[in-house]
């Protein structure tokens, strides 16, 4: 293969991929790819939810979103039979809806289905 023909290659692969690129709405493979994934903001009429910077929630190290666990603090958090302690799946939690429910132990406001705490406890 001729130096022109890899350069060649190599050019019309780089249009080739950033064309694929465009058509799907601009790197839209790429953008969401890296989205983050946003809390549910389909909250029920009148409530709102619990403040992270609350006393309660702060002193449970609890966050809306589990991914957002402080593991320093919380190593525990990290081992892999943790992976799905969420509050939808504590003894604590009263569902509302698919994404907001009650908490018995921060009353605040609702908590997200997919939140944590250092309270959480598995539901029987």
């Amino acid at each position: 293969m001729s130096k022109s023909s890899r350069k060649d290659f190599l050019i019309k692969s780089l249009y080739l991929v950033t064309s694929l690129s465009f058509v799907e709405g601009g790197f839209g493979f790429f953008s969401s790819l890296m989205a983050e994934e946003k809390l549910p903001e389909t909250l029920p009429e009148g409530f709102k939810p619990v403040s992270e910077s609350d006393p309660t929630a702060k002193a449970l190290g609890f966050h809306q979103d589990s991914k957002h666990t402080d593991f320093t603090l919380y190593p525990e958090r990290k081992e892999p039979g943790s992976k799905n302690q969420f509050c939808k799946h504590c003894a604590q939690y009263t569902k509302i809806n698919e994404k907001w429910g009650k908490c018995n132990i921060i009353s605040s406001g609702l908590v997200s289905s997919q939140g944590w705490c250092s309270a959480w406890s598995l539901k029987s």
